[in-house]
């Protein structure tokens, strides 16, 4: 599957976990879109290649928060409407 191997524990306010909400997390405002040419808010951080960055970097203290609005606005949000 493509959660294989992945031990991935929540992280962040909302506790943002799993292959897809990290990896939409990187593609919008991590090295994924850095690598894209696109505008990052961090481009210098793989978040598929270390989740734990969310609570590790020197980032961590917004990190958390950012995590939260990001799946906010993209799973629970779009949930309601």
């Amino acid at each position: 599957t493509d959660v294989e191997g992945c031990c991935w524990w929540g992280r962040g306010a909302l506790h943002t976990r799993g292959v897809c909400n990290i990896g939409k997390f990187n593609y919008y405002v991590g090295k994924g879109a850095a690598d894209r040419g696109e505008i990052s808010f961090y481009p210098d951080i793989d978040f598929c290649q270390n989740p734990e960055a969310t609570c590790a970097s020197d980032f961590a203290h917004e990190l958390r928060w950012t995590t939260a609005m990001f799946e906010w606005a993209d799973r629970i949000q779009k949930s309601l409407e």
